[in-house]
């Protein structure tokens, strides 16, 4: 054993020479050997390349900054209006543990905000760690405005208050006109307070964003007439702004100046710009235009409820039921109308031909829901059962539109009892052969009388009454 130590330790002072060895706190070089090490314990200094600061960095705080990059990808969603994607890299951070709890339950009351989710918007807002300094005066405003949503009245007045305090150095005083007239409507509703922030503004005296604020507060209100006389006298500086323009057109379109808006809005591709370019092409009647311009604004921002409820009657007026499958399938739908979401996406399916999958949509409204009984379900129902050759399932939804006095299907309940396979002769290529009479019937010929065919002469039924009859009885 001793000399297999000794062997080692020979081996080691061989390799001495060919490895970097400790360095001493004088500069002179430290031999492996244990006792040597242990004598100058404390002594030793690593070379710089075996932890560098960058490598110490990256596995003392990995979590931390993959963290950080996460929620700048998420923000840069939000910029860029894709609230799906933002939502998939939120969703990474919801349920860790992570010093970034403030800023995750910030961008997430954000998301649902977006979504008109105000519920839960308002509930990540009141989170205990977001109502501290700094972080209130972060969320604070949107901590109003989902008070003012949902008629969260208790708290909204002092906390309207703490948000201007807390933000008087961030938010310009006209920045602040826009929800202190949300809060003050909602509060204290006074006649024509909605006039008050315009009775004093001149448009071509504000700075760029000023005026967009202003601009933004009139449309909302419903108070755009009130600036509409200023719309021309926008500075030229202003105009470069493609929002100005975006917003001075809604405010044209709006008051009915149709040629004018489309002048400030034919350049500009913004969602908005392009949802009133489209809605210019419905009021002249040119809907594939219109069609085109909706789903533009729709492929620059996915929520778009102006564009989705646009081009969903307009797929169907232009028979485009495969877009319109897919348009009705990402309505955003709240438990109220998800029913009626279902029914509009088993309508384009049907129209489509995919008889299957809008069968599947029907029988999960029965299951979910009474309203499997209302009339819009159980016409598709019947159209669909009779497409798919199902007379079982056809004659009772066919029954229930019949009984709310549907009278297609109740001309079909009774071919139903007239013919043994209905669906099958319905759907045969071949003309059947029938006489048109009836056509004689509904064609103006006054020269032409109408004939009444006589199969039994009315004299003679009166005649043989006449014998039948005894005018004395007969005597015992």
């Amino acid at each position: 054993m001793k000399i297999l130590l000794l062997g080692l330790l020979l081996l080691g002072q061989a390799h001495a020479a060919e490895i970097d060895l400790p360095i001493r706190s004088d500069g002179g070089s430290v031999s492996y050997s244990t006792p040597d090490l242990l004598g100058r314990r404390g002594e030793l200094i690593p070379p710089p390349s075996i932890y560098d600061l960058e490598e110490l960095n990256r596995v003392l705080f990995s979590e931390r900054r993959l963290q950080s990059d996460e929620l700048k990808k998420v923000k840069y969603f939000l910029i860029n209006g894709d609230i799906r994607k933002a939502r998939a890299h939120l969703l990474k951070l919801t349920f860790t543990q992570t010093k970034l709890k403030p800023i995750v339950h910030r961008y997430l009351a954000i998301l649902h905000f977006i979504d008109g989710e105000f519920a839960k918007s308002y509930h990540y807002l009141s989170q205990p760690e977001l109502q501290n300094i700094p972080q209130f005066a972060k969320i604070c405003t949107l901590k109003v405005l989902n008070q003012i949503v949902l008629d969260k009245t208790r708290d909204l007045e002092s906390d309207w208050n703490r948000c201007r305090v807390e933000n008087v150095f961030n938010l310009k005083a006209l920045n602040m006109v826009w929800l202190d007239t949300l809060v003050q409507l909602k509060i204290a509703p006074v006649k024509g307070v909605t006039e008050v922030p315009f009775k004093t503004v001149r448009l071509a005296a504000f700075e760029r964003d000023e005026a967009k604020v202003m601009m933004k507060l009139a449309l909302y209100l419903n108070q755009e007439k009130l600036l509409l006389s200023q719309i021309p006298e926008l500075t030229v500086e202003q105009l470069q702004d493609p929002e100005i323009r975006e917003l001075a057109g809604q405010i044209l379109f709006r008051t009915g100046a149709l040629a004018k808006s489309y002048k400030y809005l034919e350049d500009l591709k913004s969602p908005n710009a392009e949802n009133i370019k489209g809605n210019l092409y419905v009021l002249r009647n040119k809907y594939e235009l219109a069609y085109a311009q909706f789903k533009l604004a729709l492929e620059q921002k996915q929520n778009s409820q102006n564009a989705m409820e646009r081009l969903l009657p307009l797929a169907w007026l232009l028979g485009d039921w495969e877009g319109g499958s897919i348009y009705a399938e990402r309505v955003m739908a709240s438990p109220q109308t998800q029913i009626n979401k279902m029914t509009l996406n088993a309508a384009f399916l049907m129209q489509k031909g995919d008889y299957t999958g809008a069968n599947t949509v029907l029988d999960a409204i029965a299951q979910r829901s009474r309203r499997g009984t209302d009339l819009e379900v159980t016409q598709l129902g019947s159209f669909t059962a009779l497409m798919q050759n199902h007379p079982d399932n056809m004659k009772k939804q066919a029954s229930l539109s019949c009984s709310q006095y549907d009278i297609i299907n109740c001309w079909v309940l009774f071919q139903l009892g007239q013919w043994d396979t209905f669906p099958l002769t319905v759907r045969r290529e071949d003309k059947l052969t029938d006489k048109k009479e009836w056509e004689q019937l509904i064609k103006e010929d006054l020269n032409r009388p109408l004939k009444e065919t006589v199969y039994v002469n009315q004299l003679d039924i009166e005649e043989m009454d006449d014998k039948l009859i005894q005018l004395i009885p007969n005597s015992p």
